[in-house]
């Protein structure tokens, strides 16, 4: 079964078609209802696909509408028409339906005609305190560039607080607007103005991460994805942490202070360099490595556990789950204690039983609302050696 069939199950008359635009089927449901709604899917999901343990009520989230920190939207031209989706979103803050509207009405405008061809999505970035517009454009040149430095100059002039504005060239014109590969070759990113950086706050401390590497969406989740995370391993002072995935470090550094080691790996070189450079301005002594996690990397670039030592992992892959082979290869380092991170709730079920294959049982499942108004949950899984 699929998280969206039990979702179904639970809502009369749902459709994929009541999905709009930006992924909102749920968004016109009061919380209390859609949190109801998502503890009985979950636990039908789990019921029918036989999965071990028993999901714990989903964690809400402290903002149900208007909390995504991320945005997007997709501009093409056509002959002489700007296409541009101003749907305005529940999910997202006002400010950025702001930012949306007073960039079209430049846009349409004969003298942005060149950069309206040359663009292929517009996102919106930051926190709640402070925005970034990225233009992802398919070329670059001289003319464009221009385009560019006037709309960024009255972004900054503007009373919506935009901090930053930069270019990021992606010429295969991809759906996944900064996950694409880009030009090996000459420019693929341009600051216009403002730093390149964003930062995330966690109270005792900051964070930087690139303006176009991943971080969550909806930040008014984090502080509970942390507590949920250092509930489920309990390092101490005797434990190695391995941070698999760890982008610019969120975990490592939320959670490391109580381990005896802390390694982070993410494949991202922009990220990781800020996990560096936060470790370095933190005075911590935490190691972050680069490199695609799958079979290979586990098996030989990871340093062997130390004998005698415990070893606990937090693995937080994207949505599409862990390489092939991943999940055996750090089984075999005999971890004591395992805290898997799903985005995606549909690879649940292959992962957990791959899990058990290899002698790990589950000992707590945290689903967590980290997507309200949409039929999507993140669940952290603790599993430990039987």
């Amino acid at each position: 079964m699929f998280f969206e069939q039990a979702i179904a199950h639970q809502i009369p008359n749902y459709t994929r078609e009541a999905d709009s635009a930006h992924g909102e089927s749920l968004a016109m449901l009061d919380y209390k209802d859609e949190l109801r709604i998502k503890d009985l899917a979950i636990q039908e999901f789990w019921d029918v696909n036989r999965l071990a343990g028993n999901p714990q009520k989903v964690i809400a989230s402290p903002l149900s509408r208007g909390y995504r920190t991320t945005s997007k939207r997709r501009v093409y031209m056509e002959p002489g028409n700007l296409q541009f989706d101003r749907q305005e979103s529940m999910l997202e803050p006002e400010e950025h339906n702001k930012i949306y509207d007073f960039l079209f009405e430049k846009l349409i405008s004969p003298a942005y005609k060149p950069l309206a061809y040359a663009l292929n999505w517009i996102i919106i970035r930051g926190t709640y305190k402070y925005r970034v517009v990225i233009f992802n454009i398919k070329k670059i040149d001289a003319s464009i560039v221009r385009k560019l430095k006037l709309i960024s100059d009255a972004l900054k002039d503007s009373p919506l607080h935009v901090t930053a504005a930069h270019a990021y060239v992606d010429t295969t014109e991809s759906a996944y607007y900064l996950e694409a590969k880009r030009p090996a070759d000459g420019l693929n990113f341009k600051q216009l103005y403002g730093p390149r950086e964003l930062s995330l706050n966690l109270g005792k401390f900051s964070l930087k991460y690139p303006v176009t590497g991943f971080s969550q969406i909806n930040e008014s989740q984090i502080h509970n994805l942390i507590k949920a995370a250092s509930r489920m391993l309990s390092l101490s002072k005797e434990d190695h942490f391995l941070d698999l995935y760890c982008g610019y470090g969120l975990f490592s550094f939320a959670l490391g202070e109580a381990a005896k080691s802390v390694l982070g790996v993410e494949w991202e070189g922009l990220s990781i360099e800020s996990a560096k450079a936060s470790a370095k301005y933190l005075k911590k002594n935490y190691r972050f490595v680069a490199g695609k996690i799958d079979e290979d990397f586990v098996q030989t670039r990871l340093p062997r556990p130390i004998p005698n030592e415990p070893e606990k992992i937090l693995l937080d892959p994207p949505r599409k789950g862990c390489e092939p082979g991943v999940i055996h290869a750090l089984a075999m380092r005999k971890p004591v204690r395992v805290a898997h991170v799903f985005c995606g709730t549909d690879e649940i079920p292959a992962s957990l039983k791959e899990w058990e294959r290899y002698g790990y049982r589950v000992r707590e499942v945290q689903p967590l609302d980290l997507f309200p108004g949409t039929p999507h949950l993140e669940t952290i899984v603790m599993l430990e050696k039987k």
